[in-house]
């Protein structure tokens, strides 16, 4: 029965110690279990973390292209706007010429004007010189046929040969007292 004893002595030590390593197996077990929830737990942060860091660099990406996008369109705004600009200028600059071409077209109608008008104004004096001389002269031909004729009589007679004259010597006697103020073939009126 000793025997029994010890044997079942041992068997309650085998089972104690068994039941104290299962004990201590639950709690390696339960620590291990803790360990691994701690450690999914920080993955998971991690990985969040990580999905949060990829949003933020997907939106950071998004908005670059968009800036460069933006930055694009404002570079062809400023092109067309300097090509717009250009063309005013050239539209400027020929404004400017064609203005400077009409006002000096003007003038040199204005002068043209003028120089014509001074012509004819000159023509008219000269007209009205040779008027006033032929005036004078025949008033002095009158009175110097008045000069003549008072003592003698004849200036009856000479008014009848002047009448008996053929038209053509009178034509040519007058030609001779006309002043040479005339160009040659330019007509007095």
């Amino acid at each position: 029965m000793e025997e029994q004893k010890g044997l079942k002595m041992r068997a309650e030590a085998v089972i104690a110690e068994a039941e104290a390593m299962d004990a201590a197996q639950a709690k390696q077990v339960a620590e291990a279990q803790q360990e691994y929830d701690k450690a999914q737990a920080e993955v998971e942060a991690m990985i969040e973390k990580e999905q949060e860091a990829a949003k933020a660099y997907k939106a950071v990406k998004d908005e670059s292209s968009e800036s460069l996008g933006k930055v694009a369109e404002a570079r062809n705004k400023l092109l067309e706007s300097q090509k717009k600009v250009a063309m005013l200028e050239v539209m400027a600059v020929n404004a400017r010429k064609m203005k400077e071409l009409e006002d000096k077209r003007k003038a040199a109608t204005a002068a043209a004007e003028a120089a014509k008008k001074n012509l004819l104004e000159q023509r008219q004096r000269e007209k009205d010189a040779l008027e006033a001389t032929r005036k004078a002269l025949e008033e002095a031909r009158q009175k110097a046929k008045e000069a003549k004729g008072i003592g003698r009589g004849a200036a009856a007679k000479r008014a009848a040969g002047a009448a008996e004259e053929p038209a053509a010597k009178r034509t040519a006697a007058e030609a001779d007292t006309v002043p040479a103020t005339l160009p040659d073939g330019e007509d007095i009126e």
